[in-house]
């Protein structure tokens, strides 16, 4: 069985206010290309299907159009399982259209499917946390773990006001679920898991919002399926080896989504699968149509030069120019004019200290998503897609009609 995993695909994301829609779009397009290319049955994608609870009606739109095109009318099955980014509700909306065209959405890790016809395929047996599935005359067992929040496994964890005690109980527990789990597997199946978690170790970049303060939800890569022949996992950006010994790997995201991701390839992972053999991967990198950026200068007359040499590239930049004074209202206009993808000017003062440079840098924030979280924290509910639009236009110094 061959099978396409990805994962984190945070769909209607912003970068300082400025919308991914249109790159997010051109990936899809390239994810069915490489599904229909490579003639996959399977599609796994591990979670953060959105950016936020509450993701935009274009968000959602991409979404349902990803899954037809990828599902191929049921020809395909795809399995999603939610991420921290997503609302379990939200997600599983769709879930009965969804069913009959081959695709299982799962939001919780109390989820579950039952026995029957998907798409065009079979679900022979099925139960909270697993299903076993018939494609194309092959059989698979799958062992789905959404993520595991502490308040989605309905456990009182944290107790202990000690990091390491509240982490090595989360990874117990974790453990135990994927222990009892694998009684599912047999000889005579491909064996895999899915799920949306942190493991020890992990490569981690600054767009990936933490999913616990301090760190306390972390899974040790022992608590992992042991008998799985490959975890499919998400929440981590960058395509890596979670552990080779449990076969457990990340995907990572499609796209650039901070300066922390500059330095390496997006891709997705193609899986040939047979009973009882270890599993043939391969990473298939991505176009990356629009990369990220940080363009240095000395002076603003350096910087004006750079954004006219750079004005017809596609690309994000954070501009950082050393002077020795304030940059002018008029400079900063006159450098958006000409390069209005310039996501940030950062000056860079003669005689600042490192720390007063930190400070007035950049940290690597989309202050979308800072907003998102003071206003969830203030008024203890998401921004709407309106209030977010308002605020993305103040914040691109554009009047709001």
């Amino acid at each position: 069985m061959r099978l396409l995993h990805t994962a984190d695909w945070h769909l209607g994301k912003h970068l300082e206010g400025q919308s991914r829609l249109k790159e997010q779009e051109d990936f899809i397009d390239e994810l069915v290309e490489i599904a229909d290319e490579h003639n996959v049955e399977l599609i796994l994608v591990s979670g953060d299907i959105y950016d936020t609870f509450n993701p935009p009606a274009e968000a959602e739109k991409l979404f349902f159009r990803a899954m037809k095109d990828l599902s191929r009318d049921g020809e395909r099955v795809i399995i999603i399982v939610s991420g921290n980014h997503d609302s379990p509700d939200r997600l599983m909306a769709s879930y009965p259209l969804a069913y009959n065209q081959g695709i299982i959405i799962l939001g919780t890790p109390q989820s579950s499917v039952v026995p029957g016809r998907i798409g065009k395929h079979e679900i022979v047996d099925g139960g909270r946390g697993f299903l076993e599935l018939e494609i194309n005359s092959e059989r698979v067992v799958i062992l789905t773990l959404p993520f595991p929040s502490e308040k989605r496994l309905n456990q009182v964890l944290s107790e202990s006001s000690e990091e390491r005690e509240l982490q090595q109980k989360y990874s117990v527990k974790v453990g135990e679920i994927f222990s009892e789990l694998e009684s599912k597997f047999r000889d005579d199946t491909i064996n895999i898991a899915i799920s949306h978690l942190f493991v020890a170790g992990g490569d981690t970049c600054k767009s990936e919002r933490p999913i616990h303060v301090g760190g306390g939800l972390t899974v040790h890569s022992e608590h992992l399926p042991e008998r799985s022949q490959y975890t499919a996992l998400g929440h981590l950006h960058r395509c890596q080896t979670a552990s080779k010994v449990r076969n457990a790997y990340y995907a990572g995201s499609p796209l650039q989504y901070s300066v922390s991701e500059i330095g390496y390839s997006k891709c997705v992972l193609l899986v040939d699968l047979e009973p009882g053999n270890e599993p043939v991967i391969e990473e298939i990198k991505l176009r990356n149509r629009k990369p990220i950026e940080v363009w240095e200068v000395d002076g603003i007359e350096n910087a004006l030069k750079k954004c006219k040499e750079n004005s017809g590239r596609s690309v994000w930049a954070y501009l950082r120019i050393k002077t020795d004074r304030t940059l002018l209202q008029t400079e900063i206009k006159e450098i958006k004019k000409i390069k209005p993808d310039i996501l940030s000017i950062i000056p860079v003062i003669s005689g600042e200290t490192e720390e007063d440079e930190e400070v007035a840098g950049f940290e690597e924030k989309d202050i979308i998503e800072l907003f998102q979280e003071f206003y969830k924290k203030t008024k203890e509910v998401e921004p709407d897609e309106e209030v977010l639009r308002m605020f993305a236009l103040i914040v691109n110094g554009k009047d709001v009609q």
